[in-house]
C-alpha cells in the first residue's frame, strides 16, 4: 500500500525575510578606526594595501582593471574630479561579502588623492536565499556606526509597489560623524505585477567625506 505524499508546508517569505534578523555577523571594522576593513573615507590613497582586495576596476562607460590603487587617475573622472574604483575581496572563494551578505564595493578618490566616499551595495544577482535577507545589511551597518544619532525618513509604496505580505520597507537613514556623512537605505517590497520571486530587498551604505 502506498503511502499518501506529505504537502510541503507554505512559506511565507516576509516571515522568512524577518526571521534572517536575528543571525549574521556584524560589521568587522569600528567607526573609530576603519570604515570597511582598511579602507576609512578621508584617509590618503597611498596608504590602502594591495593585500585584501583585488579586482580593482575603473567605473564608467567603459570598466577596465588596474594594477593597483596608485592608477586612480588613470580611472576618467566624474563631474566633480572624484574616479571611482570597483574591488573585491581577494580571500572570497564564493564572491565578496559584507556582514555575511553577497556584497559590490566601490570607492571614490578625489582630486587631493584621498578617499572621498565609499558605496556597499548588496548583489542583486546573489542567490534567493541571500537575496532575501539583503534590506537587513542596513540594520547591521546602524549598528556598527552606533545606534544612537540617526535621522531616518520612512517612505510608502509608490505607485508599482506593495508590500511582500503585511511588510513593506523603504527607510533613509542618515548620520553625521567626524569628517564623514553616513547614509543607508534600505528596500523591501515586491513591484506589482510582478511574481513573488521578483522581490525588492536590498540595503545601500554610502560614506561621504564632510571635510
Amino acid at each position: 500500500m502506498a503511502r499518501p505524499r506529505r504537502s510541503r508546508p507554505r512559506i511565507d517569505l516576509a516571515a522568512a525575510l524577518i526571521a534572517g534578523l536575528i543571525s549574521g555577523p556584524a560589521l568587522a571594522a569600528t567607526p573609530d578606526t576603519t570604515d570597511l576593513r582598511e579602507v576609512r573615507v578621508g584617509m590618503p590613497i597611498a596608504e590602502l594595501p594591495m593585500a585584501g582586495f583585488d579586482h580593482l576596476t575603473c567605473r564608467g562607460p567603459q570598466p577596465r582593471e588596474i594594477a593597483s590603487w596608485q592608477d586612480w587617475r588613470t580611472c576618467p573622472a566624474d563631474e566633480r574630479g572624484q574616479r571611482t574604483i570597483g574591488f573585491r575581496y581577494d580571500d572570497a572563494r564564493k564572491g565578496t561579502k559584507v556582514a555575511g551578505h553577497p556584497a559590490l564595493l566601490s570607492l571614490r578618490v578625489g582630486e587631493d588623492a584621498r578617499v572621498d566616499g565609499l558605496e556597499i551595495e548588496t548583489d542583486p544577482k546573489a542567490p534567493m536565499f541571500l537575496r532575501k535577507k539583503g534590506f537587513l545589511l542596513g540594520l547591521q551597518a546602524r549598528a556598527h556606526w552606533g545606534d544612537e544619532g540617526w535621522t531616518c525618513e520612512t517612505r510608502t509604496p509608490s505607485g508599482d509597489e506593495s508590500p511582500i505580505g503585511d511588510t513593506f520597507v523603504k527607510e533613509v537613514c542618515r548620520k553625521a560623524l567626524p569628517h564623514r556623512t553616513v547614509t543607508v537605505l534600505r528596500e523591501l517590497y515586491r513591484p506589482i505585477g510582478q511574481e513573488l520571486r521578483a522581490f525588492v530587498s536590498r540595503t545601500r551604505i554610502s560614506i561621504a567625506g564632510t571635510d
